[in-house]
């Protein structure tokens, strides 16, 4: 009588291992460690922490408040940029300083609209609203990335946006 167990995934692979729940044999590339003991991958059943599970759903409302955010953003800093004008050179790091703030609001307002749920993808969509924010805006308002403030101001506001989805 052969005694020999083979596992249940690969069957011409010997093993001594059964899984904890269900009895299968199963070999050391099919065990997940489980906090009672090893599993077969049916039983251990590893899901997403609901915080990362993020479905097409949520990519289309973290869309749809970016491109909200984004016009009321544009709109919002050109009606700034003329009130800003009479100040002279001091309006030109009011520019800047309200481009931060429109970042913020879009990192927030994403991040609100999902739920507070985290993922790479939702990063990205802020991040790149606030740079289609800044391209839109930046002729008119004589914003340029020519200069070191520039592009501090630039990576700062995207930071802010990126970092309130944070995962």
């Amino acid at each position: 009588m052969d005694n020999k167990l083979y596992c249940y995934r690969h069957p011409k692979t010997e093993t001594a291992l059964r899984c904890g729940n269900c009895e299968r044999p199963i070999c050391v590339r099919c065990v997940v460690q489980h906090p009672v003991g090893i599993r077969c991958p049916e039983c251990a059943r590893p899901t997403k922490i609901p915080i990362f599970d993020v479905t097409p759903v949520y990519y289309t409302r973290a869309v749809a408040v970016a491109v909200g955010i984004g016009a009321a953003a544009v709109i919002g800093l050109l009606l700034a940029n003329a009130l800003l004008t009479p100040l002279g050179p001091v309006a030109y790091y009011l520019r800047w300083l309200a481009l931060v703030g429109v970042a913020y609001l879009m990192g927030s307002g994403v991040n609100l609209a999902v739920g507070r749920k985290r993922s790479r993808g939702l990063q990205w969509i802020a991040g790149v609203a606030v740079v289609v924010v800044f391209l839109a805006v930046a002729p008119t308002m004589g914003l340029s990335l020519n200069s070191l403030f520039g592009l501090l101001a630039l990576g700062v506001a995207v930071y802010l946006a990126v970092m309130q989805l944070r995962i």
